[in-house]
């Protein structure tokens, strides 16, 4: 009988979920245009990384005609600047100016000749042709000091006495989690905002109706009332991940990050792991939706509420990522935390210990149980049903 209950409650709240269109586009939707700004931003930014360098234009006050030449050999072009640089940068007449020092510098004097870069900060297009005038500088500083020795009739190497060699041993797979940082955080906001409409219809929606009094009527248990309305709302949530899942799946496997030297390969396998590790999240995101549209007063106070829901997978994310590498055993009992790591694991295919999956589902059920007891107990209060 518990179980004929049970279902019934599921389908009818099934059904009606199913039924509100509106309540459908605002569950599926979210997670399309999320997965679509992910793969333009992700997209225009590998069309700018591979597009080759474009020639940069500078404006120059002072002569150096050696340092003219190098700049001039790799594609840098001089102007003239106008008469107050740093008034035309301030104004915005120009971007970016070089002023070489004019004056002499005495025989013998071991004062280098100064080159000022002047520039504005706050202006975002100048910070390219900042950075790669300020590298050519410091090439042709070193290409000059090594002929000044040379000169002298000593090795060159006494001007660097330590040198310093880069070896990556990260794979390419491995090199893509530049790009997949964010993946794990939109993931997890699916699995958290999955069901907020439908929580809500389930809730506040139903006492607004006044639909929920005649379903209190009816000999069935509390819990029984919750727990089929959970059922059916977590059923949502992972048919809302999986369409986030699959989205995310189709946009990785068509980006050209091979045009940036990246990999990304997410086979099948690895796509189940991340679905495995959302459920216990789709779970703990039903059971605090249920509790908080029961408490709320009117549906739009329970969406106001919910939509604070959205900043608990955005703390641990930021906590990973203002903190890389302080990954503990004991994150996999805290639900989110683990998350990230593991779920950007899974996308760069170094897999996930079975550990997690286990740790991920037992930290999950005191915090639904909690929460579908506490929903529950108050369901049937004269202040809830009556508003």
């Amino acid at each position: 009988m518990w179980f004929k209950q049970l279902r019934a409650v599921w389908n009818k709240e099934l059904g009606d979920a199913v039924r509100d269109k509106r309540a459908m586009k605002i569950a599926f939707l979210p997670p399309v245009y999320m997965v679509l700004f992910f793969a333009v931003g992700i997209g225009f930014a590998i069309h700018l990384q591979n597009n080759e360098e474009r020639d940069i234009e500078i404006h120059l006050a002072g002569q150096d005609a050696p340092l003219e030449a190098w700049l001039t050999e790799n594609s840098i072009t001089l102007n003239p600047a106008p008469e107050d640089p740093y008034g035309a940068v301030e104004s915005g007449e120009v971007e970016f100016v070089l002023v070489l020092n004019t004056e002499p510098v005495a025989a013998g004097s071991k004062e280098p000749r100064s080159a000022t870069m002047v520039y504005n900060a706050s202006n975002q297009s100048v910070h390219g042709s900042v950075g790669e005038v300020r590298r050519l500088l410091y090439q042709y500083n070193s290409m000059e000091a090594g002929i000044n020795i040379l000169a002298r009739g000593l090795s060159p190497k006494l001007i660097n006495p330590v040198s310093v060699r880069e070896a990556n041993v990260a794979s390419d797979q491995q090199m893509g989690g530049l790009i997949l940082g964010g993946v794990p955080l939109l993931l997890l906001m699916c699995a958290m905002m999955g069901s907020v409409g439908f929580a809500v219809d389930m809730t506040a929606g139903e006492r607004e109706r006044h639909s929920l009094e005649p379903l209190l009527i009816n000999p069935v248990p509390s819990m029984t009332l919750i727990l089929g309305k959970w059922l059916a709302a977590v059923a949502l949530t992972l048919a809302v991940v999986l369409v986030c899942i699959l989205l995310m799946s189709i946009a990785l496997y068509f980006l050209p990050f091979d045009k940036i030297g990246l990999r990304v390969s997410v086979s099948a396998g690895a796509m189940l792991g991340v679905f495995l590790s959302l459920m216990p999240i789709a779970a703990i995101a039903a059971a605090l939706q249920l509790v908080l549209g029961i408490l709320s007063r009117s549906f739009k106070d329970a969406q106001t509420y919910m939509s604070f829901l959205i900043v608990l997978p955005m703390v641990p994310f930021f906590v990973v990522v203002t903190n890389p590498g302080i990954y503990e055993t004991w994150h996999l009992w805290v639900p989110m935390l683990g998350h990230q790591t593991v779920l950007r694991n899974l996308l760069l295919g170094e897999g996930a210990e079975f550990m997690a999956f286990i740790a991920f589902t037992v930290s999950a059920i005191p915090v639904v149980l909690i929460a579908l007891w506490l929903a529950a107990k108050q369901v049937r209060r004269a202040k809830i049903i009556y508003g």
